[in-house]
């Protein structure tokens, strides 16, 4: 699990996060961050690789617009592609998270 204020694994058994002091309860357990301060490529809403997503999610941009800029630099200016494959490379693929446990 999480810290649902800074995004630190919380080690099982603890009631605070050791990074920020935040308190864990049962009510938010603490999942994996929406928003991350790192950009990832996320493993659910993806289509091909996650680097539409990662970004729109990162930034908080709308994921259909993002993919729709993508579509247009492809057909436009041609290097949409290009760039989508070298950010498909550099752009870590986000950590397995495991689901919420129901108590």
């Amino acid at each position: 699990m999480f810290c649902s204020k800074c995004g630190n694994p919380l080690t099982p058994g603890s009631r605070f996060c050791s990074s920020c002091g935040a308190p864990y309860t049962v009510q938010n357990p603490g999942s994996y961050p929406p928003q991350s301060s790192q950009l990832v490529r996320p493993r659910t809403p993806r289509v091909i690789a996650g680097v539409c997503s990662g970004l729109a999610l990162h930034y908080g941009w709308d994921i259909t617009i993002t993919r729709l800029i993508l579509v247009l630099c492809v057909l436009f200016a041609g290097t949409g592609i290009l760039a989508y494959i070298i950010a498909w490379i550099v752009i870590p693929e986000s950590p397995y998270a495991l689901p919420p446990q129901s108590l």
